[in-house]
């Protein structure tokens, strides 16, 4: 990814596989996108071509985009 990466608030780069928190449940990165450049993680290809912004699943299979990180996402662990 280039300088239109997406980071934690920590100041790590987002990147698919990541382990974080967000909003209380744990979850893993499955697709980050600057809207030109994108990671995506085994089985999400269907995602390819999306908007900036981060798609998390959550431990119970649960999806969710996100356009940004903000204080409630916690990178925990580099996947």
């Amino acid at each position: 990814m280039d300088s239109d990466s997406i980071h934690y608030l920590s100041g790590e780069e987002v990147h698919a596989g990541d382990r974080v928190q967000y909003r209380g449940s744990y979850a893993t990165v499955v697709v980050v996108s600057t809207g030109e450049d994108q990671e995506l993680s085994p089985g999400y290809e269907d995602h390819s071509g999306c908007d900036r912004g981060i798609m998390l699943c959550d431990d119970d299979g649960v999806t969710a985009l996100i356009r940004e990180a903000d204080e409630h996402l916690a990178f925990l662990d580099r996947g």
